[in-house]
């Protein structure tokens, strides 16, 4: 079922009034403007999955790797035009309000499991395409790594691989239909650690379809309940959080062209973890303000949301380029019983939460990290914040964790980290503590961030520079430390390559997650071994802080 509504050039049209008039004013009378009258939007897209089976256990599903053609995507930036206006125009370097000045110990966490991922060098692997979207979740036992546009399965005590690699469209083998056809990318693996469940998802991009899997149980080589859902234009950039009513998604939605907003849509859960064909796809469709919007994802599964709390989303900090000073915060409201009743507060940039000023790394819309040896720059994706954007509650307090690159004062990229803040019975977010990590003249950026359940920090991220090659490092704290403070950086994987004629992609992003120990993290992003096209390997790595017990 789908619900009616008036929409014009693919805008809600309650947003159209207050969007109208953020746009055309500047920064500070946008805050004013949105600070005056919250957005809500009302009568959202509902719709049931027009698809959805049981699998068979995946093991019996497992096919090697299809052969094709490396490709590099174009990356679809929804402020492309306005980014490169501002570009144009003589800018003075914003003075970064939370630059980090103190150099800290060496992070007292070290690294477990430490294992080659999908990529060059992973038995039965040839990378295909670019950007990798490295990412993973950890589960019982297991822990599954998703790359374009492969997967694999392994073993979270020893790192052995137990399946893989596979094409990520082998979820939906036998399905039927786009998911089973295409194997789009785009993917997202996710720990249900309430249900102790698996979700895997990736889009289809023409037709416009969301695939999603649930485990029927905790082995991600059983058997999975199977959905495909309807999308309303190109489903760019999707990510999802898991909470205790919902998966939540985000997307960029490009209608098969322009830009024309965020899509926020909740899916039924309850039903999903049930294989029920009658699950629904509750979906907000906002306006050109808002842009790569992370859900809230849920690392504290012990101690969950209070019961009715909105979800929220955080994003579209590109929207005074090169510079900011607010991340914008939005609020669903979801009600399966009653669909109607749900709503999307915060359209239009209606709800900024004010940070330290920062700019945009590479202006936002460019490459310019650099790489020894070769005159390929890399992108940063400086536009948006990185995945994930991860949810802890502490019964006394709820925290939000996450990350974006910036430029420094001094001119190369750092990451800039916050941890927001907000009681218990309150979704009214505020910046607790922020900094920017930039503590010499190399360049930091594709990160993710977590915290673990006794307050330590980790930040996982790409490092490069002129003289170092694409490497994996990560810093961390602890909550002892000054507040905004992170200490000396440890090493992951260092690269021994440059990346070359690959259309200046990496990653796009990472993936930073929480076992369910509460204690150990668990990272992966790529490197290069040699120096060439289309040849990036990745690491599988396990952090843990001595003091989490």
């Amino acid at each position: 079922m789908k619900a009616k509504k008036m929409r014009i050039a693919g805008v809600p049209t309650p947003v159209l009034s207050l969007l109208g008039l953020a746009l055309a004013l500047p920064a500070s009378a946008q805050q004013a403007a949105a600070q005056a009258q919250v957005q809500v939007l009302t009568d959202p897209d509902v719709n049931e999955a027009i698809q959805s089976d049981v699998s068979p256990p995946l093991s019996e599903m497992a096919a090697a790797p299809g052969v094709s053609s490396h490709r590099g995507r174009p990356i679809l930036r929804p402020k492309l035009q306005q980014m490169a206006d501002a570009a144009q125009r003589s800018q003075a370097r914003v003075a970064d309000g939370a630059l980090q000045t103190s150099v800290g110990p060496s992070v007292p966490a070290t690294t477990g499991v430490n294992v080659l991922g999908v990529g060059t060098g992973f038995p039965g692997y040839t990378v295909p395409d670019a950007p990798t979207d490295a990412n993973l979740a950890v589960g019982d036992t297991q822990v599954v790594q998703w790359v374009n546009v492969s997967y694999a399965v392994f073993d979270k005590t020893t790192g052995a691989v137990l399946a893989g690699p596979l094409d990520g469209n082998n979820f939906w083998r036998g399905f039927g239909g786009a998911c089973e056809a295409f194997n789009d990318g785009d993917p997202i693996i996710l720990w249900d650690k309430i249900a102790h469940r698996w979700l895997a998802s990736q889009e289809v991009f023409g037709p416009y379809v969301t695939c999603i899997a649930i485990s029927t149980g905790p082995d991600a080589l059983g058997t999975y309940y199977r959905f495909a859902f309807p999308q309303s234009g190109f489903p760019d950039y999707a990510k999802f959080g898991v909470q205790p009513d919902a998966y939540y998604q985000s997307i960029n939605n490009f209608d098969g062209g322009p830009f024309v907003g965020a899509r926020a849509c909740a899916y039924e859960r309850a039903k999903m973890l049930v294989g029920s064909k009658r699950a629904k796809q509750i979906c907000f469709q906002t306006g050109v303000f808002d842009d790569s919007l992370l859900p809230a994802d849920l690392d504290s599964g012990d101690t969950l949301p209070p019961a009715g709390q909105p979800e929220v989303f955080l994003g579209s900090i590109d929207n005074t380029p090169p510079t900011g000073n607010v991340v914008y915060e939005y609020l669903f409201h979801v009600d399966f019983a009653h669909p109607r009743r749900s709503t999307f507060t915060g359209a239009g940039g209606t709800m900024p939460i004010a940070v330290a000023p920062f700019e945009l790394a590479c202006g936002g819309f460019a490459a310019c990290i650099p790489q020894p040896n070769v005159p390929d720059q890399l992108d940063s994706l400086g536009d948006r914040l990185m995945y994930r954007l991860a949810y802890r509650n502490f019964s006394d307090h709820q925290a939000w964790l996450v990350s974006h690159s910036v430029t420094s004062p001094t001119g190369q990229v750092g990451e800039r980290w916050y941890e927001f803040r907000a009681p218990e019975t309150s979704t009214s977010l505020a910046a607790f503590q922020q900094g920017t990590f930039a503590p010499d003249s190399s360049y930091r950026w594709m990160g993710s961030i977590a915290m673990d359940k006794a307050g330590n920090i980790a930040l996982g991220y790409s490092i490069s520079s002129s003289s170092i090659f694409p490497s994996i490092n990560f810093t961390g704290r602890i909550p002892a430390d000054l507040p905004g403070t992170m200490e000396t950086e440890s090493t992951i994987a260092n690269g021994t390559g440059s990346q070359t004629d690959t259309a200046n992609r990496w990653g796009d992003y990472t993936s930073m997650a929480i076992d369910n120990d509460g204690c150990t993290f668990w990272y992966t992003n790529q490197y290069y071994t040699t120096t060439s096209s289309f040849n990036w390997s990745t690491r599988v790595a396990s952090i843990r802080f001595a003091s989490c017990l």
